[in-house]
């Protein structure tokens, strides 16, 4: 509901500018307004209802807008909690500890619901927007004409051609993006991998240090033999290629990303501006049209382009369900999860359902990454 009635305010909004420009445009124009069926003795006071108006349109938006966003959070947190009480629900603590556990459960999790939340909202307003523009750019098509003649495409070819201009924004970004998935699933592999050391450096630095050097000092780790960077050093090395690699990769497709939406500000003026100038009355057109037409086009091509646009958070998000399903898989060791998988919960998954597991404990355990490790 809050989508549908920004999208129609917005197509208000969008209607406001075609009279706006349109009336400064006459002010600009005409010494001295005449009388008679206008309701406005002069432009002044015109352009203030038409501010005023542009107030009352925007107005609703001050409430509708927090409310929405506030039932989108909730909506995603009650998502991430049915998530972790799906896996936590199929925990089994006699079994060996699962690899980068912990970062799965809370960090993929939160990451996994934060980018759905991103997703829903940027999707359902982008069909909003189509719904609410594509018509009005269809209308604007017939009224302005192509820089050639494109026979049966005539009728609507400001919308093919915001079409044809999402479709190359979209290849592109594929080709310049088409390694971050892997990358940021290698990486998260080496994040865990030194999420765990911490850890055990943290509660049993002998594993990392060595043994302690005359005594054991309860703040210091200088009193063991070996110092925590030389332990880290490989770990801290393929980080830092990994990063790098990332960075990369995605300085191509923002410099992909960013050089293809400067070109589309102008487009829509390379396209009919001309047309303010022509020669011919019937084709000519006035500067709210234009106006009009910059942005039904801008909202049409940004809503059919919101994949290309967001295709870095597409690829971590892509990233995050490749390592959210790894883990579902070691967790559930071949048993059929609650719904068929975790990441569309049923609501029938609660934790207070779940069967007691295995509370083995061994004598000298510490939880390392979300599960227990044997320490010699």
């Amino acid at each position: 509901v809050g989508c549908q009635g920004s999208g129609c305010q917005v197509a208000e909004v969008n209607a406001f500018y075609s009279n706006f420009y349109d009336l400064l445009q006459e002010a600009g124009s005409t010494p001295e307004y005449g009388s008679g069926e206008d309701w406005y003795p002069d432009h002044r006071a015109r352009i203030w209802h038409e501010l005023a108006r542009f107030g009352v349109i925007v107005a609703p938006l001050v409430v509708a807008s927090p409310v929405a966003k506030w039932v989108r959070s909730a909506w995603a947190f009650a998502w991430r909690s049915r998530l972790m009480h799906c896996y936590l629900d199929a925990w089994d603590s006699s079994q060996p500890p699962l690899e980068g556990a912990s970062q799965r459960l809370h960090e993929d999790s939160q990451r996994f619901c934060s980018a759905l939340q991103g997703c829903l909202a940027l999707v359902l307003d982008a069909l909003c927007t189509l719904v609410v523009f594509s018509p009005i750019l269809t209308k604007l098509s017939a009224d302005v004409e192509p820089p050639v003649p494109l026979g049966v495409l005539r009728p609507v070819w400001l919308v093919v051609a915001a079409v044809f201009a999402a479709a190359v924004g979209l290849g592109g970004a594929m080709v310049a993006g088409r390694y971050l998935v892997g990358l940021e699933v290698a990486n998260q592999r080496v994040e865990a991998h030194l999420r765990r050391d911490l850890v055990v450096l943290e509660t049993t630095p002998a594993l990392i240090c060595g043994p302690p050097r005359g005594g054991w000092e309860q703040d210091s780790v200088v009193s063991h033999g070996t110092a925590p960077s030389l332990f880290f050093q490989l770990t801290l090395k393929r980080l830092r290629e990994n990063y790098h690699a990332l960075f990369r990769h995605f300085t191509a497709l923002n410099l992909w990303l960013s050089a293809f939406d400067q070109f589309m500000v102008i487009l829509p003026y390379l396209l009919a501006a001309p047309l303010l100038f022509a020669t011919e009355p019937e084709r000519r057109i006035t500067l709210g049209t234009l106006v009009q037409v910059s942005n039904s086009f801008e909202k049409t091509f940004s809503s059919l382009s919101i994949v290309s646009e967001n295709w870095g958070s597409v690829n971590e998000f892509r990233s995050v369900l490749v390592r959210l399903r790894e883990f579902e898989a070691k967790v559930f060791r071949g048993r059929d999860p609650p719904g068929g998988n975790c990441l569309v919960p049923s609501s029938q998954t609660r934790s207070d359902e779940a069967q007691p597991r295995s509370t083995r404990r061994d004598t000298e355990m510490v939880v390392v990454d979300g599960g227990p490790v044997e320490v010699s």
